[in-house]
């Protein structure tokens, strides 16, 4: 079996995890079962436990405050829940190694890329009035483009699915405008995200 079919046989059958009625969202607990849940796939495989970060975590977790404060509780949760399971099934096939060259060169491509956006962002929330919607729009775009034949040859429809709700919910203008809006209501958000975000870039854990 080659290279490309052995990635993406990992992931072709997925199922689907929800949490209990009520349970308050958690990004941690959501991490720690997609790993648990791919990971039973590929254990064999030596591949490593740990995929993502605390960092990481509480930015998914400040992200899903954001999307509530737009959308409803369920399709906020939704995106964030489709961001750790492409996080986390990519991670597991680049570090153990299923990627082919030319894979390789792409995955290369979107860590430039998402690097990027976090700087981007980075710099809209720490400079007052830098924000500057129709930049970070073609940035978001340009990420999601450069992330679908990655995710297109490696993974499943499914989770190509899950790709294209996420950019789509999280390229909303509004959404990004009151986001980034100077001494708005997401202020302390804002500040919260920044910081987590140097956290990542400094550490190279993008």
């Amino acid at each position: 079996m080659g290279s490309e079919d052995a990635t993406s046989s990992f992931f072709q059958h997925e199922g689907t995890y929800e949490g209990t009625a009520g349970q308050v969202f958690s990004s941690a607990t959501l991490v720690q079962r997609a790993q648990k849940k791919v990971l039973s796939k590929v254990a064999s495989r030596g591949v490593v436990k740990h995929f993502v970060s605390d960092a990481a975590t509480r930015l998914f977790d400040n992200l899903c405050t954001l999307l509530k404060c737009y959308y409803n509780k369920s399709v906020a949760e939704k995106v964030v829940k489709n961001i750790v399971k492409l996080v986390v099934k990519l991670s597991v096939v680049a570090r153990g190694e299923h990627f082919a060259v030319e894979q390789q060169s792409q995955l290369a491509i979107v860590q430039r890329q998402v690097h990027h956006l976090c700087l981007t962002v980075l710099s809209f929330g720490k400079v007052a009035y830098s924000y500057d919607r129709n930049y970070l729009l073609t940035i978001l775009d340009e990420t999601h483009k450069k992330l679908l034949p990655l995710v297109t040859c490696c993974l499943s429809e499914k989770s190509r699915r899950r790709l294209d709700m996420i950019f789509e919910h999280l390229s909303k203008e509004q959404l990004l405008d009151s986001f980034f809006r100077v001494d708005g209501e997401h202020s302390a958000l804002l500040s919260q995200v920044v910081s987590d975000l140097e956290t990542l870039v400094d550490s190279n854990d993008l």
